[in-house]
């Protein structure tokens, strides 16, 4: 009874976008049980969560968020680059939590290029 830990990857982009004041991107969502890894190849994205992380990642950067026992959190373009517009290129995997690590507290972490 295995099962491959990698659960979706997501392709988003390249994509253009105007100039705008309203929030652009995913609202707040819940996760649980899974991590998700973020690569942004164009563009800026800001997350801010339940746990009390936020930061914005760019070209290059990578953000980590352990979800485990539940985060509810947000990706909208970082609010600089929704105002000028620009183009969003990133990818996104979610990859599944041993059973013994699941009710961890979250973790939320960036790699800066």
């Amino acid at each position: 009874e295995e099962m491959s830990p990698f659960l979706l990857l997501d392709y988003a982009g390249p994509a253009e976008f105007g100039p705008t004041d309203r929030p652009r991107g995913v609202g707040e969502h819940p996760h649980r049980g899974f991590e998700t890894v973020t690569i942004v190849y164009q563009g800026k994205v800001a997350h801010r969560d339940s746990a009390g992380n936020a930061g914005v990642i760019g070209p290059g950067d990578v953000q980590w968020m352990t979800a485990a026992s539940g985060v509810v959190h947000e990706e909208l373009h970082e609010q600089a680059f929704a105002q000028q517009g620009g183009t969003i290129e990133m990818i996104q995997l979610w990859v599944n939590l041993p059973k013994a690590l699941k009710m961890r507290a979250p973790r939320y972490q960036t790699i800066l290029d």
